[in-house]
């Protein structure tokens, strides 16, 4: 089916043409100069009906910018009996209903509809306000309504968003980078894992993180984390600077959301961007970052996702507090969903920067042994914040007891592990090995009953 209008239109008109069908005239409201806040967004938009088989056919605009769309002949039965549902005796010609509305729907050429029925299809969870002339028609649910989807049914990035907007929880999220050590943070009861740019560079690519991690590589590694398990995890992602001006965030934004990916952040530092816990970080100006936001966010509108959008600014090292705040709540402004104060020099810069931004959530980026102070979940949830992510929670430990077994294995020839009872079968175990013998089993296949563990 082809939908008749993107949400920014107004009721349709109705007017009979040549050809045996009906056109459907939308007068369509120029977009704001700003967009609003995410969750104000879902304006009532008129749902899509059977695809027309017509040219569309020009409508009378008197100056108003209109689309028409027809609706084929054999469609009108079935959409006037569902519109004038329960809408009784009191059904009013569209062209009489409201005066405001552009174009010229002639009464005796169309069946009378409920514009009542029309807009509460619109938006089934807004009923329609009260308006002369109109029906209010209450709608309820009949007794063997099938209940709404359990919450692990939802999409990752829908259940973030119910966890931010329904919840005041603080999300403890650590850091992950490849499969292994988001099957190990999954396993201790992790529900949101965040995917860390430089975990991806170093895991990946065995570089610094310098910006040389490519979009393909932080997409790729992305869409393999979030799909591990995506029914009860979700996974916040570091997008960098975007890659590129608009057309590439936009590209990248979309990426992303293809791969199930829960929430990015994106950052305002220059495109030879570096870790933000090293010196010398240098930002775009203010101007560019908003235009990196802007794209972002009209991608996120565009497909309709849930997606959280993180804005992030390193500006605190460069250009002081004032800045970052400034920077912060103009991306607000323009549609971010949480914002990302990197490097706070103190506890009580962290703390501040939450009284100014409450209720937006803030997420706090703790990075041991870096430029910011250590602050403890219990500290992060009594000064606010909404999420609080660990970059190196897995990368420094792996490092360190893989540094260890390797100097072992090269000082005494054993690498330590053995008595342990960490072996390879514990280790697929993490890694879902029972699950696919079960799916292999329930298929009828016998390939991995005999596996036991040594």
């Amino acid at each position: 089916m082809t939908s008749l209008l993107s949400h920014t239109a107004n009721v349709p008109q109705l007017q009979a043409t040549g050809g045996g069908g009906l056109a459907v005239d939308f007068d369509v409201k120029p977009l704001p100069s700003k967009t609003e806040p995410h969750d104000t967004l879902s304006e009532p938009f008129v749902q899509s009906v059977h695809e027309a088989q017509h040219e569309a056919v020009p409508a009378s605009t008197d100056g108003a910018d209109i689309q028409s769309r027809v609706i084929p002949e054999d469609v009108l039965p079935s959409l006037t009996t569902q519109l004038e549902t329960n809408s009784g005796s009191e059904n009013v010609p569209v062209s009489t209903v409201d005066s405001g509305i552009q174009g010229k729907a002639k009464p005796q050429d169309v069946s009378p509809i409920s514009m009542t029925q029309l807009e509460a299809k619109s938006d089934p969870q807004s009923p329609p306000a009260a308006k002369e002339g109109y029906k209010n028609t209450v709608h309820t649910a009949p007794k063997d309504a099938v209940p709404p989807p359990p919450r692990h049914s939802l999409n990752p990035a829908t259940r973030l968003k119910h966890k931010l907007r329904d919840t005041k929880d603080l999300i403890v999220c650590p850091g992950v980078y490849d499969g292994l050590s988001a099957r190990i943070a999954q396993s201790v009861g992790f529900e949101t894992l965040y995917m860390t740019g430089a975990g991806t560079t170093a895991s990946l690519l065995g570089m610094p993180d310098l910006g040389i991690a490519s979009r393909n590589d932080m997409v790729r590694n992305a869409d393999m984390i979030a799909n591990l398990d995506s029914h009860h995890s979700e996974l916040i992602a570091d997008m960098d600077t975007g890659y590129g001006g608009p057309v590439t965030i936009t590209q990248t934004v979309n990426q992303y959301i293809r791969a199930n990916v829960a929430a990015f952040h994106i950052e305002d530092q220059v495109l030879t961007k570096r870790c933000g816990h090293l010196s010398g970080k240098k930002v775009v100006d203010h101007d560019v970052f908003l235009s990196r936001i802007r794209a972002a966010r009209a991608a996120i509108d565009a497909e309709r996702a849930d997606i959280q959008l993180i804005a992030r600014t390193d500006a605190n090292q460069q250009h002081g507090y004032d800045e970052c705040i400034s920077r912060l709540k103009a991306a607000r402004e323009w549609g971010a969903d949480v914002g990302l104060l990197e490097g706070f020099k103190s506890k009580e810069e962290a703390a501040r920067a939450v009284k100014e931004f409450a209720p937006w959530p803030l997420l706090l980026n703790i990075v041991e042994n870096g430029h910011s102070p250590l602050i403890t979940v219990d500290e992060a949830r009594e000064m606010g914040f909404r999420i609080m992510i660990f970059s190196f929670a897995g990368l420094a430990p792996a490092y360190m007891a893989m540094k260890e077994a390797y100097g072992k294995l090269k000082n005494d020839g054993v690498t330590g592990i053995q008595g342990t009872g960490v072996g390879p079968k514990v280790l697929f175990d993490v890694c879902g090995l029972q699950e696919a013998m079960e799916v292999d089993e329930m298929a009828g296949g016998e390939d991995y009953k005999s596996i036991v563990a040594p």
